[in-house]
């Protein structure tokens, strides 16, 4: 069979999990499956080697032994990216898919099927000629776009069709908001359909999926936690903005259960009301400490508290980042996202993908 490479329109698409996911239902139909990343952006070191942090559970759920170098063959941190465009090394990207190639030829011996993630977006690395066509063209594979809903999502996938050209194999459109279910269902698939595009699965917003831990709040925000940092691992479903008066904001809060409250640092009151409204973490911009009364009451809630740097729409901007990014190593949500995938990914129409 031919490689599978899982692409996407834009970073936090739900590549990784879509990956992930799809191997382990090959494994259930009794596949042997492969895997690589063809570019690590976010080393971590491992052992001897260094692999992507998401890479490292990816192992322990797809139960892989093959060599962490073959895993994550290309490394490039912020300093290496800048490196490369500094010395002008464009000419050395064959080299660069040389050492991919070789990399896959040893994942994929004894393997039905190998899976390859590849860089955070479709565009990503071409300049180093290791984009994400590049290395369908390297080891001849077909490519799924994990495509992110939006609104003008068929001019797109129209788009990246021509571009892969004989790569493309389909998509699998990802987070499709509920309200949109019907126009998603009864327009835009059949539209697809009709220009000769596999849609291989459709998954709409699930709570769980699209909740992000207070620990991803910590690291993305690079976040200080000032209290109940035992707390960390719990999700957050939904973030509120607090920048009105305490009285409006008991009744603005008191809509939404397990959010996070992003406000002012120096803003007591609405990290009060915040606090006595079901908050799983408070967001506190602009680098301010909060008072020893307000730490002392989310201790006693056991309510982690999270300074950043940033002012309050930054730090909005920044955490729309993270909606819908699954951390593998979340039980709760791969369990909930095996249950979901099951029932929305058809498994038969990507075998048959890469027979042909």
């Amino acid at each position: 069979m031919k490689p599978l490479a899982f692409t996407s329109n834009k970073s936090f698409s739900g590549k990784s999990s879509m990956c992930v996911s799809t191997g382990k239902l090959l494994m259930e139909k009794g596949y042997s499956v492969g895997y690589m990343k063809s570019l690590c952006t976010l080393p971590e070191r491992v052992g001897g080697n260094y692999i992507d942090e998401d890479v490292r559970y990816i192992l322990e759920i797809l139960e892989l032994k093959d060599d962490a170098k073959d895993i994550c063959p290309l490394i490039f941190t912020d300093q290496i990216h800048d490196k490369v465009l500094e010395e002008k090394i464009c000419s050395k990207s064959k080299e660069h898919l040389e050492t991919i190639a070789k990399s896959f030829k040893r994942i994929s011996e004894k393997k039905d099927i190998v899976l390859i993630e590849c860089p955070k977006n479709i565009s990503y690395g071409l300049f180093a000629g290791v984009s994400s066509k590049e290395v369908c063209s390297a080891v001849d594979a077909k490519t799924i776009i994990v495509m992110k809903y939006e609104d003008d999502i068929i001019d797109k996938v129209l788009f990246f069709k021509n571009y892969f050209e004989r790569f493309f194999g389909g998509i699998i459109i990802n987070m499709v908001p509920n309200h949109n279910k019907d126009r998603v269902n009864e327009i835009i698939i059949p539209y697809l359909k009709s220009c000769g595009i596999k849609v291989l699965g459709v998954m709409f917003a699930d709570k769980v999926l699209s909740s992000v831990s207070i620990a991803a709040i910590v690291k993305h925000l690079d976040g200080e936690v000032l209290c109940s940092e035992e707390k960390i691992d719990e999700l957050v479903e939904t973030f509120m903005i607090g920048a009105m008066q305490q009285e409006q904001a008991l009744k603005f809060f008191r809509k939404k259960a397990d959010k996070a409250v992003i406000t002012g640092g120096d803003r007591a009151d609405i990290q009060l009301a915040a606090l006595e409204t079901g908050t799983k973490c408070l967001i506190l911009t602009g680098n301010f400490q909060p008072t020893a009364i307000i730490q002392s009451r989310a201790e006693e809630l056991g309510v982690p508290m999270i300074s950043v740097k940033y002012d309050t729409f930054t730090a909005v901007g920044k955490l729309n980042e993270l909606i819908g990014y699954s951390n593998l190593h979340e039980l709760k949500k791969l369990g909930r996202l095996m249950q979901i995938v099951r029932n929305s990914i058809d498994l038969d129409n990507i075998i048959s993908i890469l027979k042909n």
